[in-house]
């Protein structure tokens, strides 16, 4: 008698459960080392994109003999627009087809928030955006229904008032900073909560006047506002210090933080960066004045 075919033997129900176990916990090893490479990629590009600007902002003090206000007044056609920090800076960051875009605009509409003329309003501009955040690889619309690109990053004012190197009315250069250039802040990190009343790069404008007090409206509506703040703002409640925010939060607006785990980069006046994390928020205060006489030691 010839033997059949031998039977085709398959897997048991144990050797498939520990099959599928050990997947599940060479994934679970590898999926925190994955996580960790592409935080450290995204800061990286986070820590160049400031150090573009930093250059940016020493080129400006270069050609006007002063750093850049949070806004500026620039005249097209003898006409006075107020127009961002972020604005002023695009010559110097290699983008002066942008640059002129906006000034072309400038001259057949209002500055702000009406896309046309106004593309810039939605256009990214990658220099300006933290890689951790990937909301901002694309214009977003808020809930009032407008639409704009965003940016990462805000001036930093002062300590708790107007005594920084970032500001909006007052000239400061770099011989103004006694303190020293790389003991004082610039700029730092604060994702933008999704609104045009706060993180827009192309206008701080405020698209309907009661809105003036909206919770939105505070932090860093003017492109720069202080490490320190200790009186309610907006309907949120203060102190607000340098540390861990949230995006669905509001209130986190009004505060340096970042996406980066543990802190944030800053920018300092010299042009270096430095990631500072947040239980360096003590001396935050003293890094921000520009001639508050403080010796400060920048925490690692």
């Amino acid at each position: 008698m010839i033997p059949g075919p031998n039977p085709r033997r398959g897997f048991s129900l144990v050797e498939v459960l520990v099959v599928i176990g050990l997947i599940g916990l060479l994934v679970g090893l590898l999926l925190p080392a994955v996580q960790a490479v592409r935080e450290s990629a995204a800061r990286t590009d986070c820590t160049n994109n400031m150090h573009q600007i930093g250059l940016a902002c020493h080129s400006y003090h270069d050609r006007r003999g002063k750093l850049p206000n949070s806004q500026e007044i620039v005249h097209v056609d003898l006409k006075p627009y107020l127009v961002t920090w972020e604005v002023t800076l695009l010559p110097d960051i290699e983008q002066n087809a942008l640059w002129q875009q906006a000034l072309d605009a400038f001259r057949t509409g209002p500055i702000g928030y009406q896309n046309p003329p106004h593309f810039g309003l939605t256009t990214v501009v990658k220099t300006y955006i933290c890689a951790s955040d990937g909301r901002l690889r694309s214009p977003l619309t808020d809930d009032q229904g407008f639409t704009a690109a965003y940016d990462s990053y805000v001036g930093v004012s002062g300590g708790t008032k107007n005594d920084g190197s970032f500001l909006f009315a007052q000239a400061v250069r770099l011989r103004d900073i006694t303190d020293g250039t790389s003991q004082t802040l610039l700029l730092g990190e604060r994702p933008p909560p999704g609104r045009l009343l706060a993180g827009s790069w192309y206008t701080h404008d405020i698209a309907d006047p009661s809105w003036m007090l909206d919770v939105y409206s505070v932090g860093g509506r003017r492109g720069a506002m202080p490490v320190a703040w200790p009186f309610d703002v907006g309907g949120c409640h203060g102190p607000f210090h340098f540390g861990p925010g949230r995006i669905e939060n509001p209130c986190d607006c009004s505060h340096f933080w970042s996406l980066h785990p543990g802190g944030a980069n800053f920018l300092f006046a010299d042009g270096s960066i430095h990631f500072l994390r947040y239980s360096a928020s003590s001396v935050m205060v003293p890094l921000a004045t520009r001639a508050g006489g403080e010796n400060v030691t920048i925490p690692d």
